[in-house]
């Protein structure tokens, strides 16, 4: 009776080890990196601008959200939202960039990718006491109560007007509210092997996100509704995107 009943079960155990697919994966990575005019982009160090103008950034950040891998026949979810900082002080983790580890998923071959910048209407209802600590959307300085909106994305710095080495006027440009939320979409075959880890970089040059922009006439902007040079702004940072696989 007894070896009936271990027979029994070990036929079980093969029966599940039997169900059981192993499943090959492959991790990814996006590393997003600054540049002005094809040089790492570090805070505070001169750029020329317009002549004789010339400016410093002292921060560049924006929300990205819903990453999805695509593929012919279905999309995979990679990642809900992330805080991309470039404000880098120094060379060396201006050339690294910032590092968005997104673990691990389906090895295959995929055709690209999409992702959002700023937040989806869908979270940008919310408020930061909604989320808990962990979540970026957590933190009050990312939130303007004023637009019942997150800040999608914030571009500030100083600018010389004359040319002379005095940087005489701060300029600060945030987004926000669902119109200026965009969708970046890149038809880059992406493939994630068994075991090893995909890196993909996202470049941006700021001098293409400034292009047409007229900061010495219009160095803030209060209200995202009455400010065309906002939403050049936006367009703008979705045409300087590059992806390097």
């Amino acid at each position: 009776m007894r070896i009936f009943q271990l027979l029994i079960v070990l036929a079980f155990i093969s029966s599940l080890t039997a169900c059981t697919v192993d499943h090959p994966n492959g991790s990814l990575t996006l590393h997003f990196k600054g540049f002005y005019d094809g040089q790492p982009l570090s805070m505070f160090t001169t750029k020329p601008f317009t002549t004789p103008e010339q400016l410093q950034f002292s921060q560049v950040s924006f929300f990205v959200s819903d990453i999805v891998l695509l593929d012919q026949s279905a999309e995979v979810d990679v990642k809900d939202l992330e805080l991309v900082n470039l404000s880098f002080d120094d060379p060396t983790s201006a050339i690294e960039g910032f590092t968005l580890p997104l673990g691990n998923r389906p090895a295959k071959n995929y055709t690209g990718i999409r992702f959002g910048i700023g937040v989806p209407p869908g979270l940008n209802v919310k408020k930061p006491s909604d989320f808990n600590s962990s979540n970026p959307l957590s933190n009050s300085v990312n939130y303007w109560s004023g637009w019942n909106s997150f800040i999608f994305m914030k571009i500030e710095g100083r600018i010389d007007t004359i040319g002379n080495g005095s940087f005489d006027t701060g300029f600060a440009y945030h987004t926000g509210t669902d119109p200026l939320y965009r969708t970046f979409e890149a038809n880059l075959p992406v493939s994630i092997e068994d075991g090893k880890n995909t890196n993909i970089d996202i470049d941006i040059d700021f001098k293409k996100v400034l292009e047409g922009i007229d900061i010495k006439k219009l160095p803030l902007n209060s209200n995202p509704k009455d400010s065309i040079q906002i939403g050049q702004i936006v367009q703008n940072l979705v045409n300087a995107l590059t992806l390097v696989p």
